[in-house]
């Protein structure tokens, strides 16, 4: 049937992204978080390493709720589904590539901030600021992109809504007799 490729990896999910859900409204969230664990790690080491808990929680939270979020939506990407989607040209892994980046950076996120709680109070003033200004940015980051995420699966819908005009097609040949791929 041609036209669009699966992607096999995270990298080529990632791929998928497009610049604007990329550098969005939440990456700004994120620098002001940046800035926001600059000034802790500066003038308030002990601010920092306290809001480490805290953020940790949340990041464990929207990595959960996130990942729940790409299960239900593969749930969906049956075969039937997945025909008609490519009858209509859509990429179906579109639709996840957001909640996927989300996730890694909310992971990314995470090991940042056990970094930052297990070095000792004396570890240099400014490795403690690269490090706070970093786990700042993808902290918030991760928790504004939510609100992003909530209209990817609002669009998903319509994609549901739009193949649903599709009556229900035969698998091609192709998938009935698939080959095998060498790798």
């Amino acid at each position: 049937m041609g036209g669009i490729e699966s992607p096999h990896s995270l990298a080529q999910a990632f791929d998928r992204l497009r610049p604007t859900e990329i550098l969005g409204w939440d990456l700004v969230v994120g620098v002001l978080g940046g800035a926001g664990g600059l000034w802790l790690a500066l003038a308030y080491p002990q601010g920092l390493r306290s809001s480490v808990p805290v953020a940790a929680t949340l990041m464990g939270v929207v990595i959960g709720a996130v990942l729940a979020g790409v299960a239900v939506l593969a749930a969906f990407l049956d075969q039937g589904f997945l025909r008609k989607v490519r009858a209509i040209n859509r990429e179906p892994v579109r639709y996840l590539s957001p909640l996927l980046f989300t996730a890694a950076l909310g992971i990314v996120a995470s090991i940042l901030l056990l970094v930052i709680r297990v070095l000792p109070n004396s570890a240099p003033t400014w490795l403690m600021a690269v490090l706070g200004a970093l786990a700042g940015l993808s902290v918030l980051w991760t928790l504004a992109s939510v609100i992003r995420n909530l209209n990817v699966l609002v669009q998903f819908i319509g994609l549901q809504f739009e193949a649903s005009d599709l009556p229900d097609l035969a698998p091609s040949d192709e998938e009935r007799h698939p080959v095998t791929r060498r790798g």
